[in-house]
């Protein structure tokens, strides 16, 4: 029995490692990993790269919509001369 509690320690102990075995030590002066996408001026960066998309998607989409109801409004003028033909 003693025996079994002796190698179920001795299991226990090897696998608890010490702290300080798993601890990443950088140096001071390296950047913390994210540091680049917090920094001020790349978010001022992203914010205006993402509002210039925005806009010309926009206004890409405020064309079409303007080219189809023009379309829509050609169609409607041509039946409705023939509407007026007829009567």
């Amino acid at each position: 029995m003693s025996i079994l509690r002796a190698s179920s320690t001795a299991r226990f102990m090897a696998l608890r490692a010490p702290a300080p075995m798993f601890v990443r030590n950088y140096s001071p002066d390296t950047r913390a990993e994210g540091a680049t996408a917090s920094s001020t001026g790349f978010k001022n960066r992203e914010q205006a790269s993402e509002s210039k998309y925005i806009k010309e998607h926009e206004a890409e989409r405020l064309k079409q919509a303007k080219e189809k109801l023009a379309k829509a409004q050609a169609e409607v003028d041509a039946q409705q001369k023939i509407v007026d033909k007829s009567t």
